[in-house]
């Protein structure tokens, strides 16, 4: 049963049976075992190296020990929620006396090692018992042992919002000699308590906790008085370091309704892409959550038939505005969770489409350098996405997007512009955006990366196989 304790403290339990923790009201951190939510940045490799001092029996006495921990981190959790710490270990160096004053002849050592994570933020405080096991481990013929305890962090559920740092402290150490298989069993001897020595970082890494997200409830900025908005508002308003994403291959594909085509481009990919979170920098409240980056869309040929009997070729491409200088297009959207509590992503694109390169029933079509759209392209694109994942966000089934008039096509005095806006300009389009985050593979020879690396072809059953989240109908 959890104890009350003093305001700015708390105490944690371990609760053995369920592998939580539960704390007394008020305390930093309490059992939670939700799923953790979608759209979060991955997990981070964590590290922290500290000197220790171990109070050893005569003649030995006290020695400085290094004691270098490692872990796997969430780098964000919510309220309520259980965050799981993996892959922790404690390294420590045991000098070769006092290695032999355990195993005088020299055999292998075993034991665990007692430690724990403080978890603070502000005044606020707890701590997270962790138990590891130091296998079996020979002493070398030569030198200091080192040895390596494992073992695993029960799930923490934070229960206050922000930035949480997690802190290593000083191990207790119970080791021994391995005994025969035909010995007595000894009695353990009493843990040696190491203390952390003064004046040296302890910080093992840190955890953004954010508010649990109401299903169905999106955040979005709100008119207050004067026409200011809620964000607008905040005194300060906190937006935290971006998180940048991996290798992610962009899938598109559109169709024109009235030409009854189908355009379907080459894999691209996503140019620095970043992860942005935006807090109330008092509350910790997600203001927003976004992402940003770059690509190009590669040009793609599709084959139809122009006024439903006249077979004809031609290049596409979608093209930023300044398509006359760049042919980068910049891309930012926002995530929202729906009511059934899946994240999706609204983004709005406005791009110029070119044509080139036509046949007609196999004869060379000159549309000139410059045949595009008399307007932009406006697509409205929204659907389930996870950044580190797998997205799948399309136009609007019922709307789609207009294609507008063209201009500019024609070579030779050929007035081509009006014949192509009557073909395939209107309404009822549609556009869709597939991205899949891809295995990062450093080997020179590609036939040796590993399933996962290369993006799967448009269409083909392992782009199917790779849907992780439910794509709209």
């Amino acid at each position: 049963m959890p104890r009350r304790v003093r305001p700015r403290s708390v105490t944690v339990t371990a609760l053995a049976a369920a592998g939580l923790l539960s704390a007394a009201n008020g305390a930093l951190t309490g059992v939670g075992s939700a799923a953790p939510a979608p759209a979060v940045p991955p997990d981070t490799k964590a590290a922290a190296s500290v000197s220790v001092t171990c109070p050893f029996a005569d003649p030995l006495g006290p020695r400085q020990l290094t004691v270098e921990t490692s872990a796997t981190l969430p780098a964000q959790a919510k309220t309520g929620a259980a965050a799981t710490i993996r892959e922790f270990s404690a390294k420590l160096t045991l000098p070769r006396d006092v290695a032999l004053s355990l195993v005088p002849d020299g055999g292998s050592l075993q034991g665990g090692v007692k430690t724990a994570i403080a978890v603070h933020q502000s005044d606020r405080a707890d701590t997270v018992p962790v138990a590891l096991t130091v296998a079996p481990t020979a002493l070398p013929e030569t030198g200091d042992v080192t040895l390596t305890a494992t073992g695993a962090v029960p799930d923490i559920a934070i229960n206050t919002v922000g930035p949480v740092t997690l802190d290593v402290t000083a191990p207790a150490l119970t080791l021994a000699a391995v005994p025969a298989p035909d010995a007595a069993e000894t009695p353990a001897a009493p843990p040696i308590a190491c203390t952390l020595d003064a004046g040296q970082p302890a910080t093992l890494g840190k955890i953004l906790v954010l508010p649990k997200t109401v299903p169905g409830k999106e955040a979005k900025p709100k008119p207050g008085p004067g026409g200011v908005t809620a964000q607008e508002a905040l005194a300060d308003p906190l937006e935290l370091p971006p998180t940048p994403l991996g290798l992610v291959s962009v899938l598109t594909k559109s169709t024109v309704a009235k030409l009854g085509a189908e355009v379907v481009s080459d894999p691209a990919f996503l140019i620095n892409g970043l992860f942005i979170l935006t807090v109330d920098s008092e509350t910790f409240e997600i203001i927003d959550r976004r992402v940003t980056g770059s690509t190009l869309f590669k040009p793609a040929t599709t084959t139809f038939l122009g006024f439903g009997f006249v077979p004809v070729t031609a290049t596409v491409e979608f093209l930023p505005l300044d398509y006359r200088d760049s042919k980068v297009i910049e891309i930012s959207g926002s995530l929202y969770d729906t009511p059934e509590g899946e994240t999706y992503l609204r983004t709005s694109l406005t791009v110029m489409a070119r044509l080139s390169d036509a046949k007609v029933n196999g004869v060379p079509l000159d549309l000139g350098p410059d045949c595009v759209t008399a307007k932009p392209v406006s697509l409205e694109l929204s659907g389930p996405y996870d950044p580190f994942s797998v997205g799948h966000i399309r136009t609007d089934p019922e709307k789609g997007f207009e294609l507008p008039a063209f201009r500019g096509c024609g070579a030779g005095g050929q007035r081509l512009s009006p014949l192509l806006t009557g073909m395939g300009s209107g309404g009822g389009n549609q556009a869709f955006v597939d991205t899949y985050n891809l295995v990062p593979c450093t080997e020179p020879d590609h036939t040796q990366c590993p399933p996962g690396s290369d993006p799967p072809v448009p269409g083909s059953a392992a782009a199917a196989a790779k849907k992780a989240v439910k794509k709209p109908n």
